[in-house]
């Protein structure tokens, strides 16, 4: 980001929740501005130069920490999904036969078919979203099952979904819910997130209890929390432009 440039490009968001004026920094989304109801937005301009040391440090260290993107179409959708820890890499083909609807499915254990409107990018998005769901519940959700009785912790129930800030969660009721997104990180990184919702079926909080309760089960989970910060970058943009 240049001197010229800035302000770079931001999105306004308007929070119920939201007390004060924030800013946050996506990799796919870029700079957003977080306000509170009732918020003057000529107050914004003001607000990013206040922050300007801020937004260019942040913007540097996320070039600087992306990856190459894998080969998409020309609209960004993906000619390849892969799950490195699954060892799972799928090439997704694209074919135009209708116009108004269209179907994907897994012709083989490493093809996907996409047919029907296919020049029609947000319809595609959504199955491909909807084939993403389907695989993370069929590889992440056996893997959590496992990992819960191998530590022996028990829950209520486990699902998948698309997520846009939250890796996981876990309710009161002890119902845990997985991000999609995770069948990108390595193994490891998995790992840490399925034991800190598990550490929350008995400690519902971020006392010392449960982080006590975390480091039985994950000894380094402190360097694990540190890499998450950067964890989007296993996430291809295609995921988390959308989530």
């Amino acid at each position: 980001m240049s001197k010229d440039s800035f302000p770079p490009p931001y999105t306004v968001q308007v929070s119920a929740r939201a007390k004060h004026a924030r800013l946050k920094m996506t990799p796919h989304a870029g700079l957003i501005v977080v306000l509170p109801e009732g918020f003057n937005r000529k107050h914004v301009p003001d607000l990013l130069l206040r922050h300007e040391l801020w937004i260019r440090k942040t913007a540097a260290q996320l070039d600087a920490q992306r990856e190459e993107p894998l080969p998409a179409t020309d609209n960004g959708l993906p000619c390849t999904v892969t799950f490195p820890h699954f060892d799972e890499a799928w090439e997704v083909e694209y074919v135009q036969t209708a116009i108004g609807e269209a179907d994907i499915e897994e012709r083989s254990k490493n093809s996907l078919l996409i047919s029907g409107d296919v020049a029609n990018d947000a319809l595609c998005r959504k199955l491909l979203f909807s084939w993403l769901k389907h695989r993370a519940g069929q590889l992440l959700l056996p893997s959590f099952e496992q990992l819960a009785a191998s530590l022996d912790f028990d829950y209520a129930e486990a699902k998948v979904r698309l997520q846009h800030s939250r890796w996981g969660s876990c309710s009161s009721n002890r119902v845990i819910t997985l991000n999609n997104k995770l069948l990108f990180l390595p193994e490891y990184l998995i790992r840490h997130i399925m034991v800190h919702e598990l550490c929350h079926t008995v400690h519902l909080n971020h006392s010392r209890s449960f982080w006590a309760l975390v480091h039985q089960h994950d000894p380094l989970w402190r360097i694990h929390n540190r890499e998450m910060k950067s964890a989007w970058k296993y996430v291809p943009a295609w995921v988390s432009a959308k989530a």
